[in-house]
């Protein structure tokens, strides 16, 4: 859930790689195959810090650490913290 660069980025004067550490904050899924398919949308709302799936006109929340494991991670979206 967190995404930690400071191990892998060679540090400069510039302040934003002085602490390159990152919160997952959104998941597109996909699952069929390459030419079509579903996507969903799993994201972290910033005033709860609960998670929510998006699949077409329904909203419900989730456990994180469970929808991963069983979704097929298309694009990843991090938060600088």
């Amino acid at each position: 859930m967190t995404l930690n660069l400071s191990k892998t980025i060679m540090f400069n004067h510039h302040s934003s790689v002085k602490n390159p550490v990152y919160d997952l904050v959104g998941v597109v899924n996909h699952s069929g195959e390459i030419n079509y398919g579903h996507y969903t949308a799993d994201c972290k709302n910033p005033i709860n810090n609960r998670w929510y799936c998006f699949n077409d006109s329904s909203v419900s929340e989730i456990s994180m650490g469970e929808q991963l494991e069983s979704s097929s991670p298309y694009l990843l979206f991090y938060s600088k913290k």
